[in-house]
């Protein structure tokens, strides 16, 4: 079980919480998201046993970072018990709504990125498929030759794909079934074809090469995009990096010379940390963006 860091999960208080049907009426459309994405994760819980560790574990880190927050504005900043109160009370209820998103976007993030660690090996597989059919083995056993095979995600997948073929599901079934627990257009796009295919009896190699070429051209056009979009960012992060902070504190030490702006040292740090938190940001987003292909 694949659970999202600082979620607290006890079966028995979820069980109480999950009694208190008001809390589920409430966040019925947070429910119908989990639903839709727990099932594509290895995240074995149900959607009201996450939401119920959610609420019990959001109530938890609200006590904890309410008392710590009001120790340190009450002795540390010496302020008046009753606005050490309010402004702790506001922090924490800040740090509540974050963690809340954050568990809640968790099991969508696990989904996309299970997707694209198939998108990685789609391709080889695809061409190991191609290779065993025209080998003359037959679907169920080139399926589990690919299940065991190294093709990390891919391979165990395509092993729940075995698993149920041999319970008597179809192939087509076991496919779409595939496609529907998978966060990978690149995945539904192959399926769709693939079973278009075999429903309409037409020749299987011949297609599954066709998809073998259109998604190698697709991956090419990502990576060409990708690398016109990087031009774009390294243009910004210099910009970012090397010109806002040298023009910005200089403009700061002019305000201050002539305009009697006074500058002191938190006011320099926070604007070096600002700028470096921007940086990161903007490195990460690049990253996120880069396409995840092999070839």
């Amino acid at each position: 079980m694949e659970k999202p860091p600082f979620l607290i999960c006890n079966q028995g208080i979820n069980r109480k919480i999950i009694k208190i049907r008001f809390i589920f009426l409430v966040f019925s459309f947070v429910i119908k998201r989990l639903k839709n994405t727990l099932k594509k994760t290895e995240i074995e819980i149900s959607e009201e046993g996450y939401l119920a560790s959610l609420i019990f574990s959001n109530l938890i880190y609200f006590i904890l970072s309410l008392g710590l927050f009001t120790l340190i504005f009450y002795f540390a900043r010496e302020l008046s018990l009753n606005k050490s109160l309010l402004i702790s009370l506001a922090v924490s209820f800040g740090i509540m709504m974050m963690l809340s998103l954050f568990f809640i976007l968790y099991p969508g993030i696990l989904a996309r990125k299970k997707g694209e660690n198939i998108e990685r090996n789609l391709v080889f597989v695809l061409k190991d498929l191609l290779m065993q059919l025209e080998s003359g083995s037959d679907m169920q056993r080139a399926f589990f030759s690919i299940s065991k095979s190294n093709y990390g995600e891919t391979s165990k997948e395509f092993s729940k794909v075995v698993k149920e073929i041999n319970k008597g599901v179809s192939v087509e079934d076991s496919l779409r079934n595939l496609s529907e627990r998978i966060e990978s257009d690149y995945l539904k796009k192959t399926i769709w074809q693939i079973t278009n295919a075999m429903h309409a009896g037409t020749s299987f190699k011949t297609a599954l090469r066709n998809i073998i070429n259109d998604l190698i051209l697709e991956q090419r056009s990502k990576i060409k995009n990708y690398s016109q979009e990087l031009n774009v960012w390294s243009l910004v992060y210099m910009m970012v990096a090397v010109a806002l902070p040298t023009i910005g504190i200089t403009i700061m030490i002019i305000l201050s010379t002539f305009a009697g702006f006074g500058i002191s040292q938190d006011m320099l740090i926070m604007f070096l940390i600002i700028a470096f938190i921007v940086q990161f940001l903007i490195v990460g987003m690049v990253k996120s963006r880069r396409p995840l292909v092999d070839f």
